[in-house]
């Protein structure tokens, strides 16, 4: 096993701890709200119910990402000659899983803000009680 093995392995190793914990936490609706790490869209900083939504949807994709660092930092260690596009292959997966699951959760945090957007407001009535009060005014004065 050589030195570029290695580094490259715990390099890989790193980045699997790195959406591993976060998309553990996401996936479970625990990720804390911060500036640091999850999506970074306006619609998911408006509301914590909109950030837990968000990244549940994107949680699950950031593990699947995590996944693929794990085989590319296990296929590091044991690497050489042609077995090198191992780790390459996962570590493009990663990158494409950890990008999908930034775009399904920016997605979300999009149709979660437009459905509040559209729900009415809940202390005004749905109906016209002036109208109604009329309409039963004249109907008792018939």
């Amino acid at each position: 096993m050589s030195t570029l093995n290695v580094v490259i392995g715990i390099v890989f190793a790193v980045l699997t701890l790195a959406l591993f914990i976060p998309g553990a936490l996401a996936t479970a609706g625990k990720l804390p709200g911060n500036k640091w790490v999850g999506l970074h869209v306006p619609a998911v900083r408006k509301d914590q119910g909109i950030w837990d939504q968000a990244h549940k949807v994107a949680g699950p994709f950031w593990l699947l990402a995590a996944l693929a660092l794990a085989f590319g930092a296990a296929f590091s260690f044991i690497a050489s000659g042609w077995m090198w596009v191992l780790p390459v292959v996962a570590l493009v997966a990663a990158v494409v899983a950890a990008s999908v699951g930034g775009n399904f959760g920016a997605r979300a945090a999009t149709m979660v803000e437009k459905a509040r957007e559209e729900e009415p407001e809940p202390d005004k009535p749905a109906v016209n009680i002036d109208a109604l009060r009329r309409a039963a005014g004249q109907a008792d004065n018939k």
